[in-house]
């Protein structure tokens, strides 16, 4: 027979799952994303506060950011920085393309793709998930998002590639000049 720890901390767990299991219990939905936490032990607790979650991944190369608000109504922001367009792209067709490709999502009603002065390629995009706010549907609403501007990130890569692989076959022409002169022949 295991006897329970007599512990303000094992009190305090067992009251904080207590809250957790009672709002489960007396909720006539399904829980919702912001309801509950886990705290810097582990330990499930009822979320307190109204901070925006964040979701941290990477796709398609790029690294994004999820915030999702919970209240007073349910939103998520999701943003990335796709890279900078290289200098050797200034000029020329890569840039042109370039343009026409952040300029083709103007018109996703979610967001857009848009360059900085410095020529940093940031994508900013939202949605209204619908409620209640569970994980499936935030996940639906963040998929939507991704497959709304999935083709652009892909032509964005693409067309940098190929501009970095043109730079470099560029590079790898050998000049015009001879390497060494011919050897003299030896007199007799």
């Amino acid at each position: 027979m295991s006897e329970e720890p007599n512990t303000s901390e094992y009190a305090e767990n067992k009251s904080g799952l207590r809250d957790v299991l009672a709002l489960v219990a007396n909720s006539h939905s399904p829980l919702q994303v912001g309801d509950i936490e886990l705290d810097e032990d582990g330990r499930i607790r009822r979320r307190s506060g109204d901070q925006p979650l964040r979701l941290v991944f990477a796709y398609r190369g790029a690294d994004f950011e999820a915030r999702i608000e919970t209240s007073p109504e349910a939103r998520i922001a999701l943003s990335a920085e796709l890279g900078r367009i290289p200098y050797s792209m200034e000029q020329g067709d890569g840039r042109r393309v370039t343009q026409r490709i952040v300029e083709a999502t103007a018109d996703i009603p979610s967001g857009r793709i848009e360059v900085s002065e410095t020529q940093d390629m940031s994508l900013m995009a939202t949605a209204q998930p619908p409620l209640p706010l569970t994980p499936a549907s935030v996940m639906a609403a963040i998929t939507s998002l991704l497959l709304d501007f999935g083709p652009y990130i892909d032509l964005l890569r693409e067309t940098i590639a190929a501009a970095e692989r043109a730079c470099v076959a560029a590079a790898a022409v050998p000049s015009s000049s001879p390497e060494s002169p011919e050897p003299l022949p030896e007199s007799s």
